[in-house]
C-alpha cells in the first residue's frame, strides 16, 4: 500500500481491505540474511444507502498473518553440473543443426531434380 492513495467519492461507502501477510526470508549466497514480509491486498468497496442497516460506512482493515513461512535461499551449481549443462546446451544445437542441414539439403536435391 505504500504510495497509495484513495479519494472518497462516496459518503456511504464501506472501503474494506483484507491483508494477507507472509513472513519471508532470503538467504544470500554468502549467507546473509533478510528478513521481509510478502503480503497481498484485496480491496472491496460496498456501497450502501442510508438507513439500510447492512453496515456502517468506514474503512476496515482484516489481517491474515499466514501460518507457513517462505525462505528463499541463492545457491550456485557446481562445476559438475555447470559442465554437464553446457555440454547438452552445445549437443543439443549441434543436433538441430544436423537435422537442418539434412532438410536442407534434401530440398536442394529435390529443387535440382525437378528443374533438370
Amino acid at each position: 500500500l505504500d504510495g497509495q492513495s484513495r479519494r472518497v467519492m462516496d459518503v456511504h461507502g464501506m472501503y474494506q481491505y483484507y491483508v494477507k501477510v507472509v513472513p519471508t526470508t532470503y538467504v544470500k549466497l554468502y549467507g546473509k540474511e533478510i528478513v521481509s514480509n510478502q503480503y497481498s491486498v484485496t480491496e472491496h468497496l460496498r456501497h450502501l444507502a442510508p438507513g439500510s442497516g447492512r453496515g456502517l460506512p468506514g474503512v476496515y482493515f482484516f489481517y491474515e498473518v499466514s501460518p507457513v513461512q517462505a525462505r528463499f535461499v541463492e545457491k550456485r551449481k557446481g562445476l559438475l553440473q555447470f559442465l554437464t549443462s553446457a555440454f547438452a546446451i552445445v549437443g543439443g544445437a549441434y543436433t538441430v543443426l544436423g537435422v537442418l542441414d539434412f532438410a536442407v539439403e534434401k530440398l536442394m536435391l529435390s529443387v535440382n531434380d525437378s528443374l533438370g
